[in-house]
């Protein structure tokens, strides 16, 4: 027997579809390809590459200088790190999905431009290339100091108002967590959402179930 919907439940139909459209708007990983799951107290701009830093490659084997040797003023100065708390669960390795807590200094003044959290997937360049080589080998629960040089970071074109040309870095950072299968990392981007994002997704997930419910019970 064919079923017959009604125009009342046609137009539960389109809602519904419009509704899991805007969601996907609001996932952070919609936006220009990277994954915006970050809350900071300034523009996220600031955890994205330049665009020339977006091409280059994805090998993230280390080759470290020494964290105490670093020099500023040394054009071939590499990434150095130093582990202040070691974890005690799984590595973060290339193809991970990761979320970092972190704050950034600038090097040459020590003054904070950003501070936040940050879930992605190691090996994909969505973030600057220090990062991607500088976390790697991190147990869950770890902490990090990096010193980034501005090849591995935002380079001669800095970041806006905030980052200046040819600018070393420092961020301390700490592995919060893996995750493991798409719904983790699902989680784990909602929760490294602004507060704005996370009330809007939790609103239209919660609208979007009730309006298929909605529509079943109408259908059937």
């Amino acid at each position: 027997q064919k079923v017959r919907v009604s125009s009342k439940s046609k137009t539960r139909l389109i809602t519904i579809t419009m509704k899991s459209f805007l969601l996907l708007f609001l996932s952070p990983t919609t936006i220009n390809g990277f994954s915006l799951s970050c809350h900071h107290h300034r523009s996220s701009v600031l955890v994205m590459p330049s665009q020339n830093h977006l091409a280059a490659t994805s090998t993230i084997s280390l080759n470290l200088g020494s964290f105490e040797d670093y020099l500023q003023t040394a054009e071939d100065q590499d990434l150095a790190y130093e582990d202040t708390v070691v974890g005690s669960g799984d590595t973060a390795m290339e193809g991970k999905f990761v979320t970092v807590a972190y704050n950034g200094k600038l090097m040459a003044n020590n003054k904070q431009f950003d501070e936040g959290s940050i879930s992605f997937r190691l090996g994909d360049n969505k973030v600057i290339r220090g990062w991607e080589r500088g976390l790697v080998g991190m147990k869950v629960g770890g902490k990090r100091a990096l010193k980034i040089p501005p090849q591995l970071a935002y380079g001669d074109r800095g970041a806006g108002d905030v980052i200046p040309p040819n600018a070393h870095l420092k961020f301390d950072v700490e592995l919060k967590g893996i995750a493991n299968g798409a719904i983790d990392e699902k989680a784990a981007e909602l929760t490294s959402m602004s507060p704005f994002k996370q009330a809007a997704a939790v609103f239209f997930i919660g609208s979007i179930i009730y309006d298929v419910l909605h529509f079943v019970m109408h259908v059937i």
